[in-house]
């Protein structure tokens, strides 16, 4: 079984993050995404500062077939790479829902959603048919501020696709964690990418979110390091059978340095309300 890793969104922001430490640890990658200039200049890069072979692959996971085409690779098991890290995404339409045109606002979902289920689908189709040891492991990138107190205005198609990405990641882990697929959904924070620049560019009607990107512009967001280390131990050896979790790369690191009583604790990094009383926890 290959000791590969294929990144979606793999040559810019903190997909590139990711690469560059996956390729650190010594893992083998295929790279996605839709800029081939960037794609060739890190595969050589990275494949230059680690001696791991880096295959870039251009293309479009919004359009129809981009998923099939990417999954023709690899026709058994034993061929397909051991991690998956779902990095692409998009803003898309921004404002509020009242002045939005609606089919526009669907289309967001061909990227940052519907792509992430088809990869997610035809990755564990072919895993599945595999033995269940070493486990595999596959990371959705969320974001939107799922899990945060705070709910930004104008970024519904953005938010609602991140919302339904980690229900998904929740029913997916219940369907394949028996036979040997982890799948987590990791909140890498608000990090100075290319979607920062969807934001400033629509302006200050947006509110926090607008005030939010250009503080990360400036220098206050989070370091695309963050996420990318976190991400890179999240799929590493030490973290298996952790699935099913909403993680935050900025706050749940160190709980990833015990990972066994991550996995002891089913309820840990959980994305759904807890009632004490409900729960029985506390009496009324």
């Amino acid at each position: 079984m290959s000791r590969t890793a294929i990144v979606t969104g793999g040559a810019k922001g903190i997909g590139k993050a990711v690469s560059a430490h996956l390729a650190a640890a010594g893992w083998d990658l295929v790279v996605c995404g839709r800029d081939r200039g960037a794609l060739d200049a890190l595969a050589e890069e990275l494949g230059r500062a680690h001696g791991v072979r880096v295959e870039p692959v251009a293309l479009d996971l919004s359009q129809a077939g981009a998923g099939a085409s990417l999954f023709s690779r690899w026709g058994s098991p034993e061929a397909l790479p051991l991690a998956l890290v779902c990095g692409a995404a998009d803003y898309g339409v921004l404002g509020p829902l009242e002045a939005v045109d609606l089919e526009a606002w669907k289309l967001s979902f061909d990227l940052n959603f519907f792509s992430v289920a088809e990869l997610l689908q035809r990755y564990v189709r072919i895993a599945a048919a595999g033995p269940a040891a070493p486990r595999r492991r596959v990371v959705v990138m969320g974001g939107a501020g799922l899990g945060a107190p705070q709910v930004s205005a104008g970024v519904s198609a953005y938010s609602c696709a991140k919302a339904a990405l980690h229900r998904l990641v929740e029913v997916v882990h219940e369907e394949v964690n028996a036979r040997g697929i982890d799948v987590n959904c990791v909140l890498p924070g608000l990090v100075d990418t290319g979607i920062v620049d969807q934001v400033l560019a629509a302006g200050p009607r947006l509110g926090a979110i607008y005030e939010a990107s250009r503080k990360a512009r400036e220098g206050g967001g989070t370091p695309a390091a963050v996420p990318a280390e976190f991400i890179a131990h999240l799929v590493s050896d030490a973290c298996a059978g952790v699935s099913g979790r909403l993680l935050s790369a900025r706050w749940d690191r160190a709980a990833l340095d015990a990972p066994a009583a991550v996995r002891a604790d089913p309820d840990l990094f959980r994305l759904r309300r807890i009632d004490e009383v409900l729960y029985g926890k506390r009496r009324p």
